[in-house]
């Protein structure tokens, strides 16, 4: 079934690759712990995808007809003005995608590198198939139907070329 998709790293002779690892449940007595001890063996680290990432994920996710559903913000330091604002900004990316920037600028003072102040992003799609739901979340956990499209059109380039600085 591989109901989720995990995002994870490995550097190379200095140069980092990212791959999507799809497993069928997270549950700590399943196998996602042996499935990941092995990656750990073979060199891969998770990928922290920090509110940067978050922003242009979903960023390219908008360019290319996807429709920003919700932003999650669960640190405690965040009061509820805060939340009510993302929360009208989204609505308002939701009419039109070119609202997009409104959210970044608000969002500029959490976009420290490592910050990962954003930790789920929602987005939604109409395709031939239906509604299409997709998931991110800060630990680069992925879920919904369109894992390795997802990630293989709109995240795996996003995160190389942030881990390689260029």
């Amino acid at each position: 079934m591989n109901g989720y998709g995990k995002i994870l790293k490995k550097n190379e002779n200095s140069v980092f690759h990212t791959k999507l690892l799809l497993v069928d449940d997270l549950s700590k007595t399943g196998t996602y712990p042996i499935i990941m001890n092995s990656e750990y063996k073979e060199g891969y680290t998770q990928v922290i995808i920090n509110s940067y990432l978050m922003l242009k994920i979903a960023e390219r996710m908008l360019i290319d007809g996807w429709t920003l559903g919700k932003v999650e913000v669960d640190d405690p330091s965040v009061d509820q003005n805060t939340r009510i604002e993302i929360n009208n900004l989204v609505e308002k990316i939701k009419e039109s995608p070119l609202y997009f920037s409104e959210l970044e600028s608000y969002l500029e003072w959490a976009l420290d590198e490592g910050s990962i102040f954003i930790d789920k992003i929602i987005m939604g799609k109409k395709s031939e198939e239906g509604f299409l739901s997709f998931e991110l979340t800060s630990s680069g956990l992925q879920r919904g139907k369109q894992k390795e499209l997802v990630f293989n059109k709109y995240i795996k380039n996003v995160v190389e070329v942030f881990l390689n600085g260029r």
